[in-house]
């Protein structure tokens, strides 16, 4: 009794707002064209648009997030801009140089050579040279002045090729056990495994040591001719026979805003001199910068903005023409698909002028949900019209002996609309609930923006489409009951839709089919149980596919075409390269560091480091063997005396009566790639569980990196928790308006077969990965065919 009173209740509810409609259909039409109109105004005059990046996806409030501002309270900004004390990624301009195949020897590719070394010290004074405009002061900055003007904060990664020292050793230089090349006269330096990659070759060398006596050096003093040395004996030693790769990375640090904006501008117009200008008979260079993956993807999102504007055009266009092809000429059923169109463009007007009348500011991804609620809409408009023509045809004559029998629109609409609106209320209420759950518990401002949004757009198309679209269609029905086409304005005879006709189609379709369904009823489980079993096993395997896919930093594959200067850069970043960003471990508080078991500590979180598969095992940078720790404690020479470079920054001493004391301290190793794949990610967390592990006092890591590890695997995260919150508030919405456990269950498992079936063949056939790139798309495609599933299921139970 108590569900068929709420059906009775809910029958009489759409009954009198099929009343309500039919009474004011011209009022409802022209208010809700008023205000959606006014709102799409509104837009045009405040709209405010914010270019999207990758920081857009960070966690704000994120456990790296956290380590990064503690470590910029301790430390202070690192004036000196070494590379593994980077706590975020500067603006810089990072060029890996090759050398071009020579077509009479293809093999030639060592880069040790005096004229390739020539032509890279002129591509750097070429870097240098390059200008741009302030616009702020009328002022034109160069690469050293932009260093000049925020004291100096910059460096040349890897100087030690342009130096004066690497140019007179390259064709004998010697293997550094360290791996750290140091120019004494001008302080240039360089890593090996950053300046040369991994593939260099070394061999051993019979050098020859040479000695000069005293008596030659006073010949020398008092202007004689100056004789050959004497070598006295020979020794063997390593040397560095091939390199096939140079990389140097020009970095700048900003100290605010102004700053970032102008060291932003130099890096982007270095980059496009360097792509569409520099050329060298010499060698092949792929150069890359801090914002060059954003800016190429932006741009050519930009460029294909009317291109995908034409799609979004001609894909209404044949929905239009296939909804109206359902019907005949005097249904109109293509003139409604018009009218969705018109529902589309109003309620994107609206909502996106409502945000701009709060001064929201619209991000460039809002097109996705454009695009995804318009192929909502689309299909609400093919139910609307197929169930319109369906209905329609009981209420025509259907000979020519009744063939004046009058439409009665008070039938016809309350069960056009029964047979709809509850299904695009449920829809409706399963998106708006999902994506405010989500915009509650992401940490991701991006998502939860985006989310927030959703929920806005779909409250405010399913008004426009119980509105506006709705009084579309009671105008339909009332041209059509006065007998009149709905483009023009003559009155058809009362015989025009008789329908005494020949055998059709349809009627030869449904024989057909109806052939088809008697089948003996035996065959008919076994065949059904079959089909279940296999739906089963496939959600099962699809399940399980799911969770094998994996996370990416960066994926070229997104990249346009015409990007082969930042494809071959990724490319070689990858190839030739195995180190990568670098970790630190800060010890945030004081303690006794010349306690044997503290030492021992640190060493031992190092080594746990060096010995993750993700890792650089080649490089580690613990300042407790590179300074005198004795030294360091009671010296009162200045700091900067008492502490070599390589820890220059890395400790915070307070100098007392007697003794100094370090408050805090860091150490570090390193990354060897960033692929930022599901090992990469796994290290992460196991970097903050070694942490937490050791005795140290508070000790825990952090790298710049770490912050787009935790957006990534946020990601792959809410990807999971979107199709779990979609699945779910399917199931308890259908069952709670539908009140049927059958149906709501029946939509459950095609909806989970559908999602998880999807992700499963895009990762079996497209290599489908969680990254920046598709994170969006596959943020907010889950809800697309809720409409049609629903429907469908429903109407198969009937």
């Amino acid at each position: 009794m108590g569900i068929i009173s709420v059906q009775e209740k809910t029958n009489k509810f759409w009954d009198n707002y099929s009343k309500f409609l039919i009474r004011f259909s011209w009022i409802i039409l022209i208010l809700s064209l008023i205000i959606t109109v006014g709102l799409t105004i509104c837009l045009l005059c405040l709209i405010q648009i914010r270019q999207f990046d990758q920081t857009d996806f960070i966690v704000r409030n994120g456990r790296a997030s956290k380590n990064a501002q503690l470590i910029n309270k301790i430390f202070g900004s690192d004036k000196d801009v070494r590379t593994h004390q980077q706590m975020d990624l500067y603006p810089a301009l990072d060029v890996i140089i090759k050398r071009k195949i020579n077509h009479e020897n293809i093999n030639e590719t060592n880069m040790l050579n005096n004229q390739i070394i020539e032509e890279i010290r002129s591509l750097d004074k070429l870097i240098h040279s390059i200008q741009i405009n302030d616009v702020n002061n009328s002022k034109q900055y160069n690469y050293t002045s932009l260093c000049a003007i925020i004291n100096r904060a910059c460096m040349i990664d890897g100087n030690y090729l342009l130096s004066d020292k690497f140019h007179k050793d390259a064709l004998n230089l010697r293997y550094v056990e360290s791996g750290i090349y140091f120019d004494s006269l001008t302080g240039a330096n360089g890593l090996a495994s950053f300046i040369f990659g991994k593939d260099y070759k070394i061999i051993n060398a019979t050098l020859p040591e040479v000695d000069y006596d005293e008596e030659e050096d006073e010949e020398e003093e008092k202007g004689e001719p100056e004789d050959l040395p004497v070598v006295k004996h020979t020794s063997s030693e390593k040397t560095i026979s091939y390199v096939p790769i140079f990389r140097i990375r020009y970095s700048l640090n900003i100290s605010n805003d102004h700053m970032r904006h102008l060291s932003t501008q130099w890096e982007r117009e270095v980059l496009h001199y360097l792509n569409e200008k520099y050329q060298s008979n010499l060698i092949e260079i792929s150069p890359s910068t801090s914002t060059a993956i954003t800016d190429t993807v932006g741009k050519q999102a930009r460029d294909e903005g009317p291109f995908m504007a034409i799609m979004l055009l001609i894909f209404f266009i044949f929905v239009g023409f296939f909804i109206s092809i359902q019907g005949n000429f005097h249904t109109s059923v293509g003139y409604l698909s018009i009218c969705g169109v018109l529902n589309l463009a109003l309620a994107t007007g609206a909502t996106f002028g409502l945000l701009s009348v709060f001064k929201i500011q619209i991000i460039e991804p809002m097109a996705l949900i454009i695009f995804v609620v318009a192929i909502i809409e689309s299909m609400r408009i093919s139910i609307v019209c197929g169930e319109y023509h369906q209905i329609i045809k009981e209420y025509l004559p259907v000979s020519s002996i009744n063939a004046s029998t009058k439409i009665d629109i008070e039938k016809i609409l309350p069960s056009i609309i029964k047979s709809t609106r509850p299904y695009f209320l449920s829809s409706t209420l399963i998106i708006m609930i999902t994506y405010a759950i989500m915009s509650i518990i992401s940490p991701m401002s991006c998502t939860r923006y985006l989310g927030l949004t959703i929920v806005l757009y779909i409250f405010i198309e399913y008004i426009t489409h119980c509105t506006f679209f709705a009084s579309c269609l009671v105008i339909t029905l009332k041209r059509i009951k006065s007998r009149r086409h709905c483009l023009f304005c003559h009155q058809l005879p009362n015989d025009y839709y008789i329908k005494d006709r020949r055998k059709s189609l349809s009627k030869t379709l449904n024989k057909q089919v109806t052939t088809l369904t008697n089948v003996d009823p035996i065959f008919k489980k076994i065949f059904t149980g079959f089909l279940c079993l296999l739906s089963v096993i496939f959600i099962i395997c699809s399940i399980w596919l799911i969770s094998s896919i994996d996370t990416r930093l960066y994926e070229d594959k997104f990249l346009p075409k015409n990007a082969s200067s930042l494809k071959s850069y990724m490319r070689a970043h990858f190839e030739n390269y195995d180190i990568g960003p670098v970790i630190m471990f800060v010890i945030p508080k004081p303690m006794n560091y010349e306690n044997k078991k503290n030492q021992l500590l640190i060493h031992n979180l190092v080594a746990q480091c060096l010995n993750e598969t993700a890792m650089n095992n080649k490089f580690k940078l613990v300042w407790l063997e590179q300074e005198d720790l004795h030294d360091v404690l009671t010296s009162r020479n200045p700091l900067s005396v008492r502490l070599t470079p390589y820890s220059q920054n890395d400790l915070v001493i307070s100098d007392k009566k007697n003794r100094s004391v370090i408050k805090a301290s860091r150490f570090f190793c390193q990354y060897r790639s960033t692929k930022g794949d599901r090992n990469d990610l796994q290290a992460m967390y196991n970097m903050y569980t070694y942490a937490e592990q050791s005795s140290l006092p508070s000790i825990f890591p952090y790298s710049f990196i770490f912050l787009h590890y935790e957006s990534l695997a946020q990601i792959r995260r809410e990807v999971y928790l979107l199709t779990i919150f979609t699945i779910t508030t399917t199931f308890l919405i259908t069952f709670v308006i539908f009140l049927s456990f059958g149906k709501a269950l029946l939509i459950f498992t095609n909806l989970l077969a559908l999602l998880t079936g999807s992700l499963a063949c895009l990762y079996l056939f497209h290599n489908l990965t969680f990254n920046f790139a598709n994170s969006l798309w596959l943020f907010v495609i889950p809800v697309i065919f809720l409409d049609t599933l629903i429907h469908a299921s429903f109407n198969i139970t009937k």
